[in-house]
């Protein structure tokens, strides 16, 4: 710790050597400069507490007409922590008005009887607030860079936007000179973004990037610039300490961030809490990003598949309908000539076929239409279903009196369905229609169904189901497109029960 505050005295060339002298008397150190090019040349020397400026010094042009306006400037750009006392004969009003929007911590008048007992005065002040500035500076800086990632997290659209941008804006800021991140390969760190952007990095100090990985947590280390003194492309050039921060989210890792800096008084414990958020934040964004991209390229193939079925359906009309339309005409000419019961079993098989592909088209088309929900009567559309399907000796009862949300087509398509395969599964029999608590059960009298090896709902068919699993594969698709859920039952009576639950009715539907 030092045991004298540090002052640096931008002077002018013909006054302040008494000033100067007086502040060393008083106990401080005091490092005299001449201008504005040789103080900033200077500052990373010091470990400064104040700055005392004349207004006439040397400005950058090397005029000497107030070059201490353009002190306090530079000052509030590079070092904003650091108090400066200005220390002059200000004769202009306007001018002590710029000079305090510039932030300058205090002005002496030079030709007044005590300007150095005032000097003395706003010195011991400006360096009483040092610290507290400082630590308000930092919080500033940090609050800014945090800002600046969140911001390149919303907009980032992949996992190397975020990587690129992040690292792009660390670098860019005042408190940090470098910002890269890497993924360990072999124990080996390796560069995925560099916030310089140079094209040629090597990683010379590998092993707090290394640690941070392996150990899960982050690592302050100092950099020694003599160990890569003589290679150009060290990442780490102009460096001194550095910050590696893990990249994890819910038990994944996504590499590690590198924050570098050219001084050593940084990164401490607020400053690594505050990047152990940053460093969580961004792996939840890289985490999100890539689950966003494989729910797109997954919603992709889905599509795909979608199109491959429909058009592996439309081939298999196409093939199919031409022949069995012309089976069924020459099964009709000989039915006429010749009275055969197995001409009538022909034309049954006919007609069944038919009926597949018809429902494998269903299916197909399903997955492309736009539902129109409206109010409508369950019974009605039950009952409209009914009289389209050949029901041979089987009843219906529908016992339901509720009004529903439904596109009233498909609620009719799907009705139809479940009827055919009723009256496929039993020649006889009765179906049956109830309201129930969140929607509709439909049954019917046969045997239990048994289901394909996906499930009752996925699309099967075989020889011996009479196209049950097609029958449920549309009827699974119409209760998906109006956001239903469906459940099948076989019942210890003897009957089949289909459950329709989540179904909308008017009065519930918010507006």
């Amino acid at each position: 710790m030092k045991s004298q505050p540090t002052v640096l005295f931008v002077r002018s060339p013909s006054q302040d050597r008494a000033a100067i002298s007086m502040l060393r008397d008083s106990g401080l150190t005091v490092h005299e400069f001449d201008g504005v090019r040789e103080l900033e040349c200077a500052l990373g020397e010091y470990d400064t507490d104040c700055v005392v400026t004349n207004c006439e010094v040397e400005n950058l042009d090397g005029t000497q007409y107030l070059g201490g306006l353009t002190v306090i400037e530079r000052l509030r750009e590079s070092h904003p922590e650091l108090p400066v006392v200005l220390f002059a004969e200000v004769t202009n009003g306007d001018i002590a008005r710029e000079a305090y929007g510039r932030d300058v911590f205090g002005y002496v008048p030079n030709t007044v009887a005590d300007a150095h007992q005032r000097l003395l005065a706003q010195v011991d002040a400006a360096v009483a607030s040092s610290p507290a500035r400082q630590r308000a500076n930092k919080r500033k800086q940090l609050n800014e860079a945090v800002r600046l990632v969140n911001q390149a997290l919303v907009r980032s659209q992949s996992r190397m936007d975020i990587e690129r941008d992040v690292t792009a804006v660390l670098a860019g800021t005042a408190r940090y000179s470098e910002a890269c991140t890497v993924t360990c390969q072999h124990d080996r760190p390796v560069v995925r973004a560099l916030g310089s952007q140079r094209d040629r990095v090597s990683i010379a100090v590998p092993e707090p990037l290394r640690r941070a990985d392996s150990e899960d947590r982050l690592v302050v280390a100092d950099i020694d610039p003599a160990t890569f003194a003589d290679d150009t492309d060290a990442l780490e050039t102009d460096c001194v300490r550095v910050l590696a921060v893990p990249l994890v989210y819910d038990g994944t890792s996504y590499g590690v961030l590198g924050v570098y800096a050219d001084r050593v008084d940084i990164f401490d414990m607020e400053e690594q809490d505050t990047f152990r958020e940053v460093g969580h934040n961004i792996a939840l964004a890289i985490d999100a990003s890539q689950t966003k991209d494989a729910l797109q390229q997954r919603t992709t193939e889905l599509e795909r598949q979608k199109e491959r079925l429909r058009e592996l359906a439309q081939i298999i009309s196409h093939e199919l309908r031409n022949p069995l339309q012309a089976a069924m005409g020459r099964v009709e000419l000989l039915a006429a000539e010749h009275a055969a019961e197995e001409f009538d079993a022909i034309q049954r098989s006919h007609t069944r076929i038919s009926f597949l592909i018809d429902d494998l088209m269903e299916i197909a088309r399903q997955g492309g239409r736009q539902y129109t929900v409206e109010p409508v009567a369950l019974s009605d559309v039950m009952g409209d279903a009914w009289t389209t399907v050949d029901t041979d000796g089987s009843t219906i009862e529908i016992d339901c009196t509720e009004t529903i949300l439904a596109d009233s087509t498909r609620l009719c398509q799907l009705a139809e369905n479940f009827f055919r395969l009723a009256t496929d599964q039993a020649d006889t029999g009765k179906v049956t229609i109830t309201d129930t608590a969140d929607g509709f059960a439909l049954e019917h009298d046969g045997p239990p169904l048994e289901a394909g090896n996906e499930g009752p709902f996925e699309l099967y068919y075989a020889s011996t189901d009479e196209g049950v699993g097609l029958h449920l594969a549309v009827i699974r698709e119409i209760a998906h497109g109006h956001g239903w859920e469906i459940a099948l039952a076989n019942e210890s009576m003897g009957r089949v029960r289909l459950n329709v639950t989540d179904v909308e009715r008017p009065s519930a539907k918010t507006t």
